[in-house]
């Protein structure tokens, strides 16, 4: 407890002195946007899908909620999702659109976006001048007293945090000087409503999610030095949060993920502004926290949009992992952490979550995800062009705005090759033009040849990935470099480089498995950097070697990163995860030993799911409509949804609901219904058949992790002369009845 109150303290005393001319020196600086250009690959075609969406979308209709807001003239045609009109998140996509729109001017000079774009800044500064001149939204300014006041209200702080980041991005990337002016003056808005704000009034206040308001104002003071800008960044500063980080207290397991993100991205860069080192212990000791103990083998990190207890990702398979909006913000982390030390372990995690969790999120349209789902079974969903607007949208158009801003760094003593992308990279101050050539990961490695005005000597740095481990080979105009090239480092070549000269390297890639850390008999498959997913529809084992995957996987001819499995029961495809595009698919796969217990255990379990299911006389399944229907779906305050991969329902206190099913009137009939054995109690209920009560269930955690079948024997008076019963489900008083995930009917056996 002393140690997390001192935390605290830290926190709230770092703002005592403004250590404006102490910035830390950074190991790596990045090249400007400008001077990076992507050549014909994936992500070029990825780049330009999502340039051809920024420019279909209408400015009438992104501005006409801002408009109506500042009571102005709002023509247009009104958006859906989470910009329909009555969203109380509305406007955030916008505060988006302004970041991806000066990310893709800077990444590839397109005019035509940019004075789309300045003239949406110009209508904003319009709708500033009508609310008063400093407050600036698409919604009132009574949302704000909603938070203060501790009423229920979706995140204002967080739609204003993107509207004054999109600003900042203009100004920044596109040169606007309007859009600084505009963010000023939001700023002086906000800093004059939080100065009346006691300590305890804003704790409160920061309790509503608040995206990443620390890291935007940060920024305003980075470009303005005015002390009250980074004041009023440092009142987001959430001690309550980051102090136990920065004790090294793992504070992360079960809460929302995206919310805590955009908070780190703020300490990072009070510790680049300040050089208090406070912060940037507290953003090493998140990232470690997340990457070691709470990454899938994809890189993503969570379910539902929250995070797992450390270590124990087994059971959090479902169609809701690894959340898009969190991918793009663990990169943030990951890259700031890369520039501050140089260390390639950030890089590896980078180019790990860029291949399995960014590149295939987006379709050949550029329709966006929200979800990557890493449970077999399920396929992958985009949105549409005007009607999802999620936060991932949001998050997506500037992920494939910016697809060139973290292939190259450099120092003063050279370049750094840190994605293999086909593009080329510009240092004006060298006279050098890097080009990249290659299909990575199609191609096992890549192709850089140098363009120099005159001859200059360098270093040149090329990630020597952790996968590699069949060795890397550099090759300089044909001759092998002897570089160590150690997986997980830089291999680096210093000489005179002169114009033509080229550097080949190779880097052969080979399956693998990684298991997960609670289960090692449940493996994902890569292939070098790429996790492989199994085209199939349903839960699917494998009886071999996980540890020597090449012995049930074997390439297939003439499709390049094609698998396919070798002497199982059941023939399966595999193919990078970032190809899957509308194909069902699984990511973790049981692979056992024949003959081993688990395997024995198994076999058990399908004998006894097949004589079950040779009983059945009729079953239901929730959350799947037509089947509810047919089945007379009754109830009163009960839902439904998905979770663990499968369908549930379930009704609080004060709820039920009931299912008709088929009987046999000739005997007694057996009820099957499958709970899962993770869910919390009090699930305390009754399971009543034709209005008596048969059995009263309770769950709370008895099989964690497991799905489990309780037989509930009803009596034969019940079936009798009956060809069908009504099955229902009722809560104790102050429990929840299920959740219950498939109700059947079975015949004696």
């Amino acid at each position: 407890m002393i140690k997390l109150k001192l935390g605290l303290t830290l926190l709230v005393i770092a703002s005592a002195a403004l250590a404006a001319d102490k910035e830390p020196a950074m190991k790596l600086q990045p090249f400007d946007l400008k001077d990076v250009r992507l050549l014909d690959g994936p992500c070029k075609a990825a780049q330009e899908a999502n340039r051809g969406y920024l420019l279909s979308l209408d400015s009438d209709s992104l501005l006409r909620n801002f408009r109506l807001n500042a009571k102005l003239p709002a023509p247009g045609k009104p958006l859906g999702g989470w910009e329909e009109p009555n969203g109380e998140l509305r406007g955030h996509f916008v505060g988006h659109y302004l970041s991806a729109c000066a990310l893709m001017c800077r990444s590839t000079g397109d005019e035509d976006l940019k004075k789309k774009a300045d003239a949406l800044v110009a209508e904003l500064a319009k709708c500033q001048q009508a609310l008063g001149g400093e407050y600036l939204s698409a919604f009132p300014e009574s949302f704000f007293d909603r938070v203060e006041a501790g009423q229920p209200v979706w995140a204002p702080y967080y739609t204003i945090h993107k509207i004054m980041a999109g600003l900042f991005d203009m100004y920044t990337l596109t040169g606007n000087e309007q859009a600084l002016e505009v963010l000023k003056k939001m700023a002086a808005y906000f800093k004059k409503r939080t100065d009346k704000l006691s300590a305890a009034e804003m704790d409160r206040v920061l309790t509503n999610e608040f995206g990443g308001m620390s890291e935007v104002l940060h920024n305003l003071y980075g470009v303005t030095k005015d002390p009250a800008h980074l004041d009023l960044a440092h009142r987001f500063d959430q001690a309550s949060f980051l102090g136990p980080l920065a004790i090294e207290k793992d504070n992360l397991s079960r809460i929302h993920a995206n919310t805590h993100i955009p908070k780190i991205c703020g300490a990072a860069r009070r510790y680049e502004l300040t050089g208090d080192d406070t912060y940037r212990k507290i953003v090493a000791f998140f990232w470690d926290r997340i990457a070691t103990t709470r990454s899938y083998a994809t890189g993503g990190s969570n379910e539902s949009e929250f995070w797992p207890d450390p270590g124990k990702l087994a059971a959090t398979l479902t169609e809701k992992n690894q959340e898009c909006c969190t991918v793009y913000n663990m990169l943030k982390v990951a890259r700031v952490l890369e520039r501050w030390t140089a260390d390639p372990k950030y890089a590896d995690y980078y180019e790990r979550n860029f291949l399995n969790g960014i590149l295939g999120t987006q379709d050949p349209k550029g329709m966006l995800m929200y979800f990557v789902p890493l449970a077999t079974g399920h396929t992958k969903k985009f949105g549409g062009p005007l009607d999802a607007f999620w936060c991932c949208t949001g998050t997506g158009i500037e992920s494939f705005a910016k697809l060139g801003d973290s292939v190259y760094f450099h120092d003063a003593d050279g370049l750094t090759v840190n994605l293999f992308v086909a593009s080329t990279v510009t240092w004006a101050e060298k006279g050098l033009t890097l080009e990249q050539a290659t299909r990575f990961p199609e191609e096992e490695g890549t192709v850089l040849t140098l363009r120099l005005k005159a001859p200059a000597t360098l270093a040149l740095r090329i990630r020597v990935p952790e996968w590699a481990a069949r060795g890397t080979r550099l090759l300089v105009n044909g001759q092998e470099e002897k570089s160590d090239v150690r997986p997980s480092s830089y291999g680096t070549i210093r000489r005179e480089w002169k114009d033509g000269d080229k550097v080949e390297v190779r880097m052969p890639m080979a399956l693998r498995t990684q298991p997960m850390p609670d289960d090692p008999d449940l493996v994902a498959v890569l292939y070098g950097p790429l996790v492989l997913a199994g085209l199939v529809a349903e839960k699917t084992s494998f009886f071999a070697d996980a540890a020597d995957p090449a012995s049930w996987l074997k390439p297939v001819e003439a499709k390049p990163l094609t698998f396919r499995t070798v002497g199982q029961a059941k023939e399966v495809a595999f193919i990078p995860l970032y190809k899957v595009m509308t194909e069902p698919y699984g990511v973790y796969w049981l692979v056992l030993k024949e003959g081993s217990a688990r395997h024995k255990q198994i076999l058990a379990e399908e004998e006894a799911r097949s004589k079950r299911e040779a009983r059945v006389v009729d079953r239901v399944v929730p959350n799947n409509t037509e089947m509810e229907k047919a089945h007379n779906l009754q109830g009163q305050n009960t839902q439904s949804g998905t979770a663990y991969g499968r369908a549930w329902r379930h009704a609080p206190s004060g709820g039920w609901w009931s299912w008709d099913l088929k009987v046999l009137p000739d005997g007694p009939m057996t009820l099957a219904c499958t709970y899962y054995g993770g869910d919390i109690g009090p699930r305390t209920f009754d399971v009543l058949v034709d209005g008596e009560t048969v059995a009263t269930q309770s769950i709370d955690r008895q099989k964690p992790g497991e799905f489990f079948t309780v037989e509930h024997k009803i009596p034969a008076a019940l079936t009798r002369a009956k060809s069908k019963v009504t099955v229902q489900f009722r809560p104790h008083d102050k429990n929840t009845a299920g959740g219950v995930f498939e109700c059947a009917m079975l015949r004696p056996e």
